[in-house]
Parts: structure tokens; sequence; C-alpha cells
């Protein structure tokens, strides 16, 4: 979905400052194709990233977009809310996210809709701050690796017993 991305920021010509950080590599077909994109200031890629440099990036963040076409399950969005962001994604992410609740959802592919909510939250950051720190408590709350192995134990019993 980076170049869904790219379209969406492209066309949002929006007054307020924002800057893009974007972890991972590129395609070499999008960085040709994108090559001016690739050259604004508001743009800084950052490569591939270890799991503390991404966490880094992601607390200093006010939102994750994740504009994925397929997923299996993105580890990275409860990273992101964890880390306290508003939540930028598709139903294709694999991930639990409902819209409207830690962030947005929007049609894969869909860089219009995409640069709708992107605007969204530039032109509501109290909000979108809001919604990141109750993602970080929830995350914190209710998602720790001890919730799973406690859920896990408690499947396996009713199973057993069953």
């Amino acid at each position: 979905g980076a170049d869904v991305l790219i379209s969406a920021l492209e066309r949002l010509n929006i007054p307020q400052h924002w800057r893009i950080e974007i972890a991972g590599e590129i395609e070499p077909n999008i960085r040709k194709t994108y090559a001016s994109f690739f050259k604004d200031s508001k743009v800084n890629e950052r490569g591939l990233l270890s799991r503390k440099e991404l966490a880094q990036c992601m607390n200093v963040a006010d939102v994750f977009i994740f504009p994925s076409l397929a997923e299996g399950s993105a580890r990275v969005i409860f990273e992101s809310l964890a880390c306290g962001c508003y939540v930028i994604t598709t139903p294709n992410s694999g991930s639990n996210v409902p819209d409207g609740v830690h962030g947005r959802l929007v049609p894969a592919g869909d860089a219009d809709a995409l640069a709708k909510v992107i605007r969204n939250a530039v032109e509501n950051r109290v909000q979108v701050n809001k919604i990141g720190r109750r993602n970080a408590a929830l995350i914190k709350s209710s998602y720790r690796q001890s919730h799973y192995g406690d859920n896990l134990i408690k499947l396996y019993d009713r199973l057993v017993n069953q």
C-alpha cells in the first residue's frame, strides 16, 4: 500500500506542518515512480529499523499509518497502539482495530479515503492525541504477555473439561 499512501499524501495539500517517517525498505519501482515525493523535506526515510528503533520512532509519532493491501495479522498495529499512536489502517491489515475507536479504517487501495482520514487526523490533533493515550492504556492494561498466557490456560482448561 506504499503507492496508496504516497498518492494520498500528495493530494492532501494542507497548510499545517506534517512530517512522515518511513520505516522499512522501499521497493525500487515505488522509489522511481514517486521520486519527487522522496525528495520532499517532509519525508524522512529511516530504512530497516530494529524493534527498539521502531518503538522509539512510534513513541514520538502521533499517527501510525499502515495502508496494507494484505497481511495475516500485523503485529506492528499492536506495537503502534502500545506506543500511543492513533492508527490509520485497512481491514486487510489483519488487526482488530474497530473503525473510529483506535483510529480509522479505510478501504484497501483507496487513496481518496486515506487522504480524507489523514486530513481529519491533522485537523483534529486533540482528539488524535486523546485516542492515542487511550490506545496505550488499553494495551498496557489488557494485552500483556501474561494476559495471553492466562487466557490460553483458560482456553485449554475449558477444552479439557468439556
